[in-house]
């Protein structure tokens, strides 16, 4: 190791305060997503906020697409659990669920829907979404993951993890 990188200081994180919460770029050098949390529904969940790089135009956009999907989060809420359901349930209407050396018997799409909760979201500045569902462990340790644009057409949906 060199001696002057003993020496370097690590540069300031870039903090966004917003009215939905504080959003942090621990080191705007290398990292390009500012992390926090935000209420969605009455519910903290974790949001990343990625742009091209440090520089606030990018974050600005990502920024301003999160508030018009929280200002219409009831909306997305429905449309993204009416997609959990389409992927999930079987004809018959009910999701098979399966975990780690266990048989689970088949549940209701109610009871599906009780039990997932969006644990974090991803925001780009080019209108791209990514919702990550928290399946409650009906899947072993998978959640499900929504890529959507800022439109609200669903791109894509799939078990992740």
């Amino acid at each position: 190791m060199s001696i002057l990188r003993l020496f370097r200081k690590k540069p300031d994180s870039i903090i966004i305060n917003d009215e939905m919460g504080t959003f942090i770029l621990k080191n705007p050098l290398k990292d390009r997503v500012y992390d926090g949390e935000i209420k969605w529904l009455g519910r903290e969940v974790s949001v990343s906020l990625y742009c091209d790089s440090g520089d606030s135009p990018a974050a600005d956009i990502a920024l301003e697409n999160l508030r018009r999907i929280v200002a219409e989060s009831a909306g997305w809420d429905k449309k993204l659990r009416q997609c959990a359901v389409e992927y999930a349930a079987g004809e018959d209407g009910f999701v098979e669920i399966w975990g780690e050396n266990a048989d689970f018997p088949p549940i209701t799409t109610e009871e599906f829907l009780s039990r997932i909760s969006l644990g974090f979201l991803y925001v780009y500045p080019n209108g791209e979404l990514y919702f990550d569902y928290d399946l409650d462990e009906m899947f072993a340790d998978h959640g499900l993951g929504i890529y959507a644009n800022i439109s609200g057409e669903i791109l894509s949906v799939g078990l992740m993890g």
